[in-house]
């Protein structure tokens, strides 16, 4: 790393004047966001420390990015430039758990793993699967809005979160939400923070609501010989009866799919939801097999975004084209010389390819764009590797077109970040 310029010496400085020298360093090979290099890393100790962190930034103008132990911060474009790497992985309380409210506040560097073991001594949870929940903190969660198979029966980070604390682009505390299920005063922070990568303000701490964990789980898989009939079938086991998740598996080298049907609760709960879906499958002319630990199954269907791949694609459609979805993204990749595996959360109609050859991610995604053939899907590049994304420009671009929705970004992000300073560039248009 070079030397720090005079400015971003004084920033240093200022820095660890106010933080102590402890919370602040100068940046390292390892701490590249998408291949662009901080000149300083600040790893404040508590939440004031984050606030005043934030607040020397803005007198700044210095750009900073917000991370937690940085295991999704592939997700979005590369910042258009970085000054300070904000790392949170020290603010790590469990501020309170309201266990008959069925409440949890907790600050932004908790790893979900963390507050999963702290929930589960009341016998509840967090119902969010994303993948690596040990490397994935709070703020992570909300900020790159992570999810897993179960948002097919506990939907996503937006139907859980209460509350929100974050740290303005203006360097002060904002507060949305509350600790109550039924919230309505003033506008929906929280749910505005939630997939903004932290452009709108730095995750300090959030509430969500909890639930019983469910004392039973099971999983029944069927191989099928499409992804289109995989689909069909999928919707027909969802109608007969509520999964807690359902995907679709597609290994590269074939047509053939996996449907992945799970079900949780009570044992005779988990009993009739398998047995009905044995059922629905065999009049379909269709074996369907039980899976022996259909959690452990459910943990591997939702590392797929983390693939060894340079980059994973993503349609976001209907469920019922969800089939489609799968279909296109593999001829896409078939035309272009690529075997990719494929899966999909049905309920949700999000369809995923792991592109493996970083030169290939251009042309696939140029070519899915191109056919159009759900002309209501939205398609884009979910994670990609740093030697991947300068080659994703013009009609390649890992956001693809923000369309209409471009200016109500733009002017949000000015009312809550006016000098620019929080992740710039990561979003959609390279707000």
């Amino acid at each position: 790393m070079s030397a720090p310029s005079g400015d971003h010496a004084a920033a240093l400085a200022a820095l660890a004047s106010e933080l102590g020298a402890d919370a602040v360093r100068e940046a390292g090979p390892g701490d590249l966001v998408d291949g662009v290099a901080p000149f300083a890393v600040v790893r404040p100790a508590d939440a004031e420390q984050a606030r005043r962190a934030v607040a020397i930034a803005v007198r700044g103008g210095i750009a900073l990015v917000a991370s937690g132990l940085g295991r999704h911060l592939s997700i979005g474009a590369p910042p258009r430039h970085l000054g300070l790497l904000l790392r949170m992985d020290r603010v790590d309380r469990v501020v309170e758990h309201h266990a008959a409210d069925m409440t949890v506040t907790v600050e932004a560097g908790c790893t979900l793993a963390a507050l999963d073991e702290r929930l589960r001594r009341a016998g509840q949870w967090l119902p969010l699967d994303p993948p690596a929940p040990a490397e994935t903190t709070v703020g992570g969660l909300v900020a790159a809005n992570l999810a897993g198979p179960l948002r097919a029966s506990q939907g996503g980070v937006r139907d859980l979160l209460l509350g929100i604390e974050t740290v303005s682009g203006e360097g002060v505390v904002v507060r949305g939400g509350g600790r109550v299920v039924k919230n309505v005063a003033g506008y929906d922070l929280p749910r505005l923070h939630v997939g903004a990568l932290g452009s709108l303000g730095v995750v300090l701490a959030a509430t969500f609501k909890t639930v019983p964990v469910p004392p039973g789980e099971g999983a029944v898989e069927v191989e099928v010989a499409s992804p289109r009939e995989a689909c069909d079938l999928a919707l027909a086991l969802r109608d007969a009866f509520e999964p807690a998740w359902l995907e679709l598996v597609a290994e590269a080298g074939g047509p053939a799919t996996r449907v992945v049907f799970g079900c949780a609760g009570l044992p005779p709960e988990v009993a009739c939801g398998l047995l009905r879906a044995r059922t629905e499958t065999e009049a379909r002319g269709h074996r369907a097999v039980e899976v022996e630990d259909a959690t452990a199954l459910r943990a591997r269907l939702a590392e797929f975004p983390l693939r060894e791949a340079a980059a994973i694609l993503r349609v976001s459609t209907l469920p019922d084209r969800t089939g489609l979805a799968l279909e296109s993204l593999a001829r896409a990749a078939r035309d272009c010389g690529v075997r990719a595996p494929l899966s999909a959360q049905v309920a949700s109609g999000i369809a995923r390819a792991a592109i493996a050859d970083a030169v290939a991610v251009a042309p696939v995604l140029r070519a899915l764009r191109a056919r159009r053939e759900d002309p209501d899907a939205a398609v884009v590049v979910e994670r990609a590797s740093a030697e991947v994304k300068p080659r994703l420009v013009g009609d390649a671009d890992p956001w693809g077109d923000p369309g209409e929705s471009l200016a109500l970004v733009r002017g949000v992000k000015r009312a809550l970040d006016p000098g620019g300073i929080l992740s710039p560039g990561r979003l959609p248009g390279g707000v």
